[in-house]
C-alpha cells in the first residue's frame, strides 16, 4: 500500500477507511503533547482581544477559541482531564462572548484561559452546534494574518516545499487536524448525499493527513523534515481537491 503523504490525489473523492470522528466522543484526535498548540492559539485570542477587533478578525478569533475547546475536549480522558475540562469550558466563554461581540468580557475570558479552574465532572459536548458556530467561521482560520486570520493556508503551502522549523510546522498541522473534525460536522448547506460523501471523505482525510504530520513535527529536532513536507504536499492536494467541488 502506497504511503497516505505521497500517493497522488485527484479530483475525485479519495476513500481512506477512516472510522467517523465524532465530536461528542472522548477522545476523537488527541494531538501530541508538547506540540504547541494550544498555546499558540491562546497566544492567538490574547493578542487579538487586547484591542478592539476589526470586522475581518472576529470570525477567525472565535474559531480559535473553539478551536482550543476542542483540542481541551479530546484531552479530557487523560490525567490532566479535569483541568482540560475546565480549559474547554473557559474557551467556550471566549467563543461566546466574541459571537455577541461583546469584546470587553472576551478579552477577560481570554485572560483567564492560562488558569482555567479545572472541572472534575465535565463530559463531553457537541461543540459544533455551540454558540451558532459556523463553517465559514472556521475556515476564517486559513485567510492571511494580514487579513484577520491564522495564515494556515500560505502555511500549508509554504512548508509542502520545505519545513525548516518542526514547532511551527506542529502548530500549522494541529491546527488544521482539529479543523478537519469540525469540518465533518459542518458540511455545506444544501448538498446531496453523494457531495455529502465527498465532504466527509476529504475532511476526514484532511485530519488524517494533518494528524500524522503533527506527530511527526512533535519530535523536533528528530522530525524527518523531508517526510514532513511530503505531508504538507498532500495536505495541499487535498484541499485543493475539495476547493474543485466546493469552493465558490
Amino acid at each position: 500500500m502506497r504511503n497516505l503523504w505521497t500517493r497522488r490525489i485527484v479530483g475525485a473523492t479519495v476513500a481512506v477507511g477512516l472510522a467517523a470522528w465524532s465530536l461528542g466522543a472522548a477522545n476523537p484526535l488527541t494531538l501530541p503533547e508538547g506540540n504547541g498548540v494550544a498555546a499558540a492559539d491562546i497566544a492567538f485570542l490574547q493578542k487579538g482581544l487586547s484591542k478592539q477587533p476589526i470586522p475581518r478578525e472576529v470570525p477567525t478569533l472565535k474559531a480559535t477559541a473553539m478551536l482550543v475547546a476542542l483540542n481541551a475536549q479530546n484531552q479530557m480522558g487523560g490525567k490532566d482531564g479535569a483541568k482540560m475540562a475546565g480549559l474547554r469550558d473557559a474557551a467556550l466563554e471566549v467563543a461566546a462572548a466574541v459571537g455577541k461581540k461583546d469584546f470587553a468580557a472576551a478579552k477577560t475570558a481570554a485572560a483567564a484561559l492560562n488558569d482555567a479552574k479545572p472541572v472534575s465532572d465535565a463530559k463531553p459536548v457537541k461543540l459544533e452546534s455551540m454558540h451558532k458556530f459556523e463553517l465559514e467561521e472556521l475556515m476564517s482560520t486559513f485567510r492571511k494574518g494580514t487579513v484577520g486570520g491564522l495564515n494556515l493556508e500560505a502555511e500549508v503551502k509554504a512548508q509542502s516545499k520545505a519545513v525548516t522549523d518542526p514547532k511551527l510546522a506542529a502548530i500549522t498541522a494541529g491546527r488544521v487536524a482539529l479543523i478537519g473534525v469540525y469540518t465533518v460536522e459542518l458540511p455545506p448547506e444544501g448538498i446531496d448525499a453523494a457531495k455529502k460523501k465527498q465532504w466527509d471523505d476529504w475532511s476526514k482525510e484532511m485530519t488524517k493527513i494533518a494528524s500524522d504530520v503533527s506527530d511527526e513535527a512533535a519530535k523536533g529536532a528528530t522530525a524527518d523534515k523531508v517526510k514532513l513536507a511530503q505531508g504538507f504536499k498532500a495536505l495541499d492536494m487535498n484541499c485543493n481537491a475539495c476547493h474543485t467541488v466546493f469552493r465558490n
